[in-house]
């Protein structure tokens, strides 16, 4: 999608960019080889519009995904995707609360990327996250520009100088708004062993752990978070597909439903689950 996007480009916006459509120029080249006048013509604004085109071309042969994601209006990053979707990282974290702002902290950190998961527990290897999570170019979460990057720059002391893209917002525009696990339910995505199973639920789990030394516990909470981070990749595939179909170029940017990632690290207790639901009434 990014070679069919000129609404980067400063002071062309997304109505600019459908006019070029309407007009032929459909994508970067088609624009770089545009006449001077005539109705394929990119007009006033040519020489300026070649010039950031260019510019664009070599950001791209760069993997500079941060530079498009500063360049994009609002609401239009998710066109980041498909050409950084090597590069991507889906993360979730879990804290012991449900609060940003209060005296909460973070508990675990999910990770799934290049095909593997990866979690760090609080006490134990946090930190290793602010390494591991160098290794790539685009971070995508749910709701993680508001929670989840907020408690990893405090806690961690990440900058986080990214391109990222937030599916909560990306997907309520195609119609799917509500708490992540209520959306893959829609879509008909399930979690075994973790059905009604939430954040407030993992807090819970948190807390037994530390207090019980229980592993069960923290073996759940780590498989809850886990399951959050991989069915990120087939909502922002859904997500993709249905914003690229509102555009001139969607059959042909259509991209398939993603393989299903590897066995979870982790594995929930369902007899541990079912036990604090009656001692919580849940």
């Amino acid at each position: 999608m990014l070679k069919h996007t000129f609404c980067h480009i400063p002071r062309v916006g997304v109505g600019t960019e459908e006019k070029y459509w309407r007009r032929g120029l459909t994508c970067w080249d088609d624009a770089l080889a545009a006449p001077e006048t005539g109705a394929g013509a990119l007009g006033p604004r040519a020489g300026w519009v070649r010039q950031h085109l260019e510019q664009s071309r070599r950001r791209l042969a760069a993997g500079d995904a941060l530079w498009f994601a500063r360049s994009l209006p609002s609401g239009q990053d998710w066109r980041l995707f498909a050409d950084f979707r090597h590069g991507a990282a889906y993360v979730d974290i879990e804290t012991t609360g449900l609060s940003r702002d209060g005296g909460d902290h973070i508990t675990t950190i999910a990770l799934y990327g290049g095909g593997r998961v990866r979690t760090y527990v609080h006490g134990r290897d946090l930190e290793r996250f602010a390494d591991d999570i160098q290794a790539f170019s685009l971070l995508v979460t749910f709701n993680g520009k508001s929670f989840d990057v907020p408690f990893l720059r405090r806690e961690l002391g990440l900058k986080l100088d990214m391109a990222h893209i937030d599916l909560r917002h990306v997907l309520k525009r195609v119609g799917l708004s509500g708490g992540l696990k209520a959306i893959e339910h829609r879509l008909g995505l399930s979690r075994d062993g973790l059905d009604g199973v939430d954040g407030y639920f993992a807090v819970l789990l948190w807390h037994e752990y530390r207090t019980t030394g229980n592993p069960a516990a923290l073996e759940t909470l780590l498989a809850y978070n886990a399951a959050d981070v991989v069915g990120l990749e087939p909502l922002m595939v859904h997500a993709w597909n249905a914003l690229v179909d509102e555009t001139p170029h969607g059959a042909a940017l259509r991209l398939p439903a993603p393989p299903a990632p590897a066995p979870l690290p982790h594995r929930p207790d369902p007899a541990l689950v079912a036990a604090l639901r009656r001692r919580y009434g849940i």
